[in-house]
């Protein structure tokens, strides 16, 4: 082969998806066409409904990547390309790569296959997913490691999880950190910070038993009775398990100072991140953590677990802590709201820290990733 590799691209995540999976496929291509390599990307998507993001919002306006956009609900299209025996890169004209950025995988027929796998929490079985949910996502992720070259992950601590707990083999696995830039981004475009906004802490993330909210409401409920005056503004739709925080939190004795905002938009959630006077990330497993990142990237000192990729992602940046210790968790959160030295020193170390995680970086790894796969 000469030239660049025509590459294909799952692009389903970036149209509907306002989470980690959609924002990974939208900075990844935006990263690559930043760096020259529009020209080699084909884009497979389909939707039945209308996309949550223009082409503006998405960054293809003007470059000479390829959208196929088909008007078709994603469970249509593998019986669709088996009854037709053509697979999403014959539908794209031809690709030497293809890249899964989901476990919801499209048919390939001749393209050499990478897949995204974000982390293995299905495989732990702690109550964070329904069994049949877990069951299906684990099956999907050894249906990637299966037909893939080459696996691309994060962080180093979910490589170990993809070889140890999926059988993928070291050199099959490549580390390629996501990017938080940005955040840099929407504070630029995001509106000013209102006053009715003074004195909170943030915390960003879907309402799911992993996430460990009912222990983070236990702690900030500590705060209120020792006379702290702020909020906890929590942003995130519901997910599984969402209903233990919603009664705890409707027998809170702080309910009344608790906000749960279930849908924020980019240019309000930015205008949060700037407001926050601390910002809270107590999850229990996570593939690589955004949110810490994102805050870190607008100047707020950053609590989080001591739990899974977070120490790796966040290192000296943020105040770690026991995910299981409301107790430990009330403590920082007392420490960073009173202790001005110490939220200044975790605001320059944040700032930093969140710096190393670029999407030009990601995307730099990611076409390496692609040449080396085609390579064999």
């Amino acid at each position: 082969m000469t030239g660049a590799p025509r590459v294909g691209f799952d692009y389903r995540p970036a149209l509907a998806n306002r989470e980690g999976i959609g924002r990974y496929a939208r900075e990844l291509v935006r990263a690559c066409i930043g760096l020259g390599a529009d020209a080699q990307l084909r884009l497979f998507a389909s939707t039945l409904s209308r996309s949550k993001f223009d082409t503006q919002e998405l960054g293809l306006r003007g470059s000479r990547a390829r959208l196929l956009r088909l008007r078709l609900p994603s469970r249509w299209l593998r019986p669709l390309m088996r009854a037709s025996g053509r697979g999403a890169d014959d539908w794209l004209g031809g690709v030497d790569v293809f890249h899964h950025t989901q476990p919801n995988l499209l048919v390939v027929r001749k393209a050499v296959q990478v897949s995204t796998i974000f982390d293995c929490i299905y495989l732990h079985r702690e109550g964070w997913l329904d069994e049949g949910s877990a069951e299906r996502m684990e099956r999907a992720a050894r249906a990637q490691v299966a037909c893939s070259r080459l696996i691309l992950v994060p962080t180093a601590f979910v490589a170990e999880d993809v070889i140890a707990r999926l059988g993928a083999r070291r050199e099959q696995v490549v580390v390629t950190e996501l990017g938080c830039d940005h955040a840099a981004r929407a504070l630029r475009e995001s509106a000013p910070r209102r006053a009715d906004d003074a004195g909170f802490v943030l915390t960003v993330s879907r309402v799911d038993a992993r996430k460990n909210h009912v222990r983070m409401l236990a702690a900030f409920e500590q705060l209120v009775a020792a006379g702290f005056r702020r909020r906890w503004i929590v942003a995130g739709p519901r997910g599984f398990g969402s209903e233990g925080f919603a009664a705890a939190l409707e027998r809170s004795s702080a309910r009344e100072r608790v906000e749960w905002r279930e849908f924020v938009p980019e240019d309000e959630l930015a205008r949060l991140y700037a407001g926050a006077d601390a910002f809270l990330f107590a999850s229990l497993s996570e593939g690589f953590g955004l949110p810490p990142l994102e805050a870190m990237r607008h100047g707020v000192p950053v609590i989080a677990a001591r739990a899974a990729s977070l120490p790796e992602v966040c290192g000296e940046a943020a105040l770690l802590v026991d995910p299981l210790d409301v107790d430990a968790i009330a403590a920082a959160l007392r420490r960073v709201l009173g202790e001005k030295q110490l939220a200044a020193e975790l605001v320059r170390k944040g700032f930093a820290q969140s710096a190393r995680f670029t999407w030009r970086a990601c995307a730099q790894k990611t076409l390496a990733a692609y040449a080396d796969a085609i390579a064999g």
